[in-house]
Order: structure tokens, then C-alpha cells, then sequence
């Protein structure tokens, strides 16, 4: 049976999907807040470009967070129907992962590893306002692999965090916060605009490489609000 794979993101302002059949990938993104009212019409159409449609994708990606918890809940409650009723493979990434990968495969990623062995990729989300994300990747091997759980943090504490962070490479989601590069230390190489964003190929790129299986969601609660719960 010919393997016809889909990726999902609805974490964020943007719908993301791909279709991959044949080796073909087609993508597309829409910014919309109910993504559940296109989602099917955006697949539906990459899935037509693909030569193929809905009732025959067997393998589902999908992103599962952080973001916003409606969001992450339409591309995972759609991967767990796909698995239950049409039998399914299901892999799944977080965005950390999916951003990591990205930048790690590039040219200017691999010329710069090569001058700092021992450097880290910083993977830099927005979370809220003046809050963001933050996890840190081992630059070697394979694909990138977590150095430790993200974090949730606000504006000056991530800022003090990458400070500290020793040599760094920074990817980050400046389609969603167009600031995002201005929380690294002057100097910091960041990752190409290119791939400062999801890409929607990346999210069956990402969870197949990773080979998650898991349907749970990546929620994350800030820093202060988890030492809080601490005492």
C-alpha cells in the first residue's frame, strides 16, 4: 500500500498542513482563529494537488505543542480519529523539535557548529505577551536532542537565561513575534528567516525523524507559577 502522510499545526495563529504522496510534499498555510472551520478544505486541497484524497492518507504528523489549547487539540483529536478509524500511523513533534530540525539542517547551522563544537542550538518561542519559550538542543549527532525540558518564562528572564546560556545558536518563530531575535545576546548567530517559522514539510519531516507516538499535548505552565506550586 502506498504510504499517503499528512502533517498538522494548529498551535498557533496559522493553519499549517502538508500532503506527501509519492515522495511529492505540498504545503500550505492559512492565518485564521477557528482552524477547524478550514482545516479540512486546506487538506482536502493539498491532498487534490497530491493525487489523492482524505479517505487514503495512513500516516498522520502532527505538531502537539505548546500553543493555544483549543488549537493543539484540532490536529491531535484528527490524528487520534485517523488511528481508531481508519488504522492510522501516528507520529507527533513538539514545535521545539520541529524548529530545532529546521534550523540544524541548514548550511549556515552546519558551518557554524563546525567552529563551535561544543555550542547549543536555543529553540525560542512566544508564549503570551511578554512571555516566551525556551529549550535548549545538543547540536550533534543525527537530529538535535532536548537538553532538559523547555521553559515558560517572561521577557527579562529568558533574556538573563540565554545570557548565561554560553555559545549559542538561536532558532526562533519570528512569523509569530517578529521580536523574537531581540531576546539573544548581541552577536548570537540565529537561524535564516527561511526557517524562523514552521514549515509545514517540516512537521512530517520532524515527528517521523523523532518517532514520537504520543496523542499528548505539550502544555506548559510558567516558571513562576510551577515554584509557586513547589512551596
Amino acid at each position: 500500500m502506498a504510504e499517503i502522510t499528512i502533517g498538522l499545526c494548529t498551535s498557533g495563529s496559522r493553519l499549517k498542513v502538508a500532503a506527501c504522496a509519492g515522495g511529492r510534499v505540498f504545503q500550505a498555510q492559512k492565518k485564521v482563529y477557528n482552524q477547524e472551520r478550514v482545516l479540512f478544505t486546506l487538506l482536502k486541497r493539498e491532498l487534490k494537488k497530491a493525487g489523492t484524497e482524505l479517505r487514503a492518507v495512513n500516516v498522520v504528523c502532527a505538531a502537539r505543542g505548546p500553543g493555544r489549547f483549543t488549537g493543539i487539540r484540532i490536529s491531535l483529536t484528527l490524528a487520534g480519529a485517523l488511528k481508531a478509524l481508519a488504522g492510522a500511523k501516528v507520529y507527533t513533534a513538539t514545535l521545539f523539535e520541529i524548529m530545532a530540525l529546521q534550523a540544524f539542517e541548514t548550511a549556515q547551522f552546519r558551518a557554524w557548529a563546525a567552529k563551535n563544537p561544543a555550542g547549543r542550538l536555543a529553540v525560542l518561542l512566544h508564549a503570551f505577551k511578554d512571555e516566551y519559550f525556551c529549550q535548549f538542543f545538543k547540536a550533534r549527532g543525527r537530529i538535535p536532542r532536548p537538553e532538559g525540558e523547555p521553559v515558560w518564562l517572561k521577557e527579562g528572564e529568558i533574556k538573563e537565561l540565554l545570557a548565561g546560556a554560553g555559545v549559542i545558536y538561536a532558532a526562533g518563530d519570528s512569523e509569530e513575534a517578529p521580536e523574537i531575535y531581540s531576546l539573544v545576546p548581541q552577536g548570537t548567530a540565529v537561524a535564516p528567516r527561511a526557517v524562523s517559522k514552521i514549515i509545514p514539510a517540516y512537521i512530517i519531516k520532524a515527528a517521523r525523524a523523532y518517532g514520537s507516538r504520543t496523542l499528548k499535548p505539550l502544555y506548559l505552565k510558567p516558571a513562576k507559577y510551577e515554584m509557586e506550586n513547589k512551596k
